[in-house]
């Protein structure tokens, strides 16, 4: 019996012999503020990551051709007071045909905390980022909610 080629869809799910569900999350989060003494906060993301996968941090200058570095969309009229943090990322190093690059993710667990204007209002808004099964190479881009209070 002759085999052909896997349709795309079903051999990037396909990893080691182990199928990946693809509408199963790869990232919980888990945000809420933190209020310093000075009246200042800071939204922190604490982020939960399956076993094989990896989530982008925010810390890199993204490339036009590799990851995608996470980014937080504030809504309901929300500022922030800086940069979007990684806490404790790793780094790494890729290379495409646009050349060397280098990025920061998290492995199993990461944290992001992005400081927001005081006011004592709950901070709602978008995570946007990657993430990618490191044996396969497969990746997906997340879109996802938070609200924190």
């Amino acid at each position: 019996m002759r085999y052909g080629i896997l349709p795309l869809g079903i051999a990037l799910l396909l990893s080691g012999g182990n199928a990946i569900a693809a509408d199963t999350p790869k990232v919980a989060l888990q945000p809420r503020l933190e209020a310093a003494p000075d009246g200042s906060r800071e939204l922190v993301i604490d982020a939960r990551i399956e076993p094989g996968w990896i989530l982008y941090a925010s810390d890199f200058e993204q490339p036009q051709i590799g990851p995608r570095a996470a980014r937080v969309v504030l809504a309901d009229g929300a500022r922030t007071q800086g940069p979007l943090r990684s806490v404790d990322a790793r780094e790494g190093h890729g290379r495409s045909f646009a050349g060397d690059y280098r990025y920061t993710y998290f492995s199993e667990q990461g944290q992001l905390r992005l400081p927001v204007a005081a006011g004592g209002t709950p901070v709602s808004g978008t995570l946007r980022a990657q993430v990618c099964f490191e044996e396969s190479g497969l990746c997906e881009l997340v879109q996802q909610e938070i609200v924190a209070r």
